[in-house]
């Protein structure tokens, strides 16, 4: 019966850039839920940070603008506090600022009301690149050379000639230039000439107060799916390959910009290494339920990138460059590529033996709100 079903509130959209790509996880996430189990009630954050619930055909909507357009006929305005008398447990696919950074978290907390993923401090440790390469560097991970600019007293152009003067001194070019608490790629550069810092600038502070300049790292690009609780285990590291300078947004989101190959083309040692690393990262900014681990594989020494694939671990370094407390979940994810490679135990409806199965969606969604809900049930004080 559905009333004994618990009910999930799934919350998608949100007030970052990319609130687009939350629409789209929050729509996968909520048909994936398993009906057996659940009852799913879909909730939408407007772009002024309005919760409204909403029904079936409006999570089918294209876009948010779609969606907003049609929130005060077909939409329930609601108030966080009235959550958890609607929910038991919610689903948080926002994605970016207020949804990623330990914002809803709060709130939700606040309501003690569980909910998945990571806490509050592991949210915000993970949006924000300027502390949690200082936390990774101090533990010993690779990462790379990096400076923070801030709108300051100066001048905007002596901020620039600043800039050029750093990167001259520090690490040379190309370089990269990002604004520190953003995701997706928004705001990024990849700078090759002090000609074009100016324009890089202007692009990152858009989204932040606070850039990072850090320098570019050339190498194979990996993401790896690390998920549990108290004791996490990575998945399998998917290789990025893409066209251009670096994995952009268009690139991630767009059909047929990128490919995604699990399990990354690397030496075994190389991706237990990967697997290792993340999976201490994940323990280390004390992430619950799932998040990931991005990173290169840059070589010791110089060169081609089809002969980073054969390289051992001593002829190649593992940078990290963010890890993630939330994640896109789309039906071509390199989260369920993992995941299909990932065998769990089950139990066997005909024989009650356990038997192994691959980690489908369906079961993955699952396993995050079973371990949310195990996460909440343990939790002293915040998550």
């Amino acid at each position: 019966m559905d009333t004994e079903k618990k009910k999930v509130g799934v919350i998608f959209g949100g007030l970052s850039a990319e609130n687009e790509v939350s629409l789209a996880t929050g729509r996968y996430i909520y048909s994936l839920l398993d009906s057996t189990k659940y009852t799913g009630v879909p909730f939408y954050l407007d772009k002024h940070g309005g919760l409204w619930q909403v029904p079936d055909k409006l999570v089918i909507q294209n876009t948010t603008s779609d969606i907003e357009a049609r929130l005060e006929k077909d939409g329930l305005k609601t108030h966080f506090e009235e959550l958890p008398q609607k929910v038991d447990l919610v689903f948080n696919a926002l994605l970016g600022k207020y949804g990623e950074d330990g914002c809803v978290q709060g709130v939700l907390e606040l309501l003690h009301l569980p909910y998945t993923g990571s806490g509050m401090l592991a949210s915000a440790l993970g949006m924000d690149k300027r502390m949690h390469k200082r936390v990774l560097a101090a533990a010993g991970f690779e990462v790379a050379k990096d400076f923070i600019l801030e709108h300051s007293d100066v001048s905007f152009e002596d901020l620039i000639e600043n800039c050029k003067l750093k990167i001259k001194n520090s690490f040379g070019y190309p370089c990269v230039i990002k604004p520190t608490r953003e995701g997706s790629s928004m705001g990024v550069s990849v700078v090759k000439a002090p000609e074009g810092v100016k324009i890089a600038l202007e692009y990152a502070f858009k989204y932040d107060r606070e850039v990072l300049v850090e320098e570019y790292l050339k190498g194979l690009e990996y993401t790896c799916v690390v998920w549990g609780n108290n004791d996490p285990q990575a998945m399998l590291p998917t290789e990025v390959v893409f066209e251009g300078d670096f994995f952009t947004y268009e690139g991630k989101y767009m059909p047929g910009r990128t490919q995604t190959i699990t399990p990354a083309r690397l030496n075994n040692s190389v991706l237990e290494e990967i697997q290792k690393i993340s999976t201490e990262i994940y323990k280390l900014i004390g992430c619950r339920g799932y998040g990931r681990v991005d990173g290169f594989v840059v070589p010791k020494d110089p060169v081609s990138l089809e002969a980073v694939h054969n390289l051992t671990l001593e002829e190649a370094d593992v940078y990290v460059t963010e890890p993630h407390t939330g994640t896109i979940m789309v039906p071509s994810s390199f989260v369920f590529q993992q995941a299909s490679q990932f065998e769990i135990k089950l139990d066997d409806k005909f024989t009650g033996k356990k038997i192994s199965a691959p980690l489908s969606p369906r079961m993955l969604v699952t396993q995050i709100i079973e371990m949310a809900e195990e996460a909440h049930r343990n939790k002293k004080g915040l998550l």
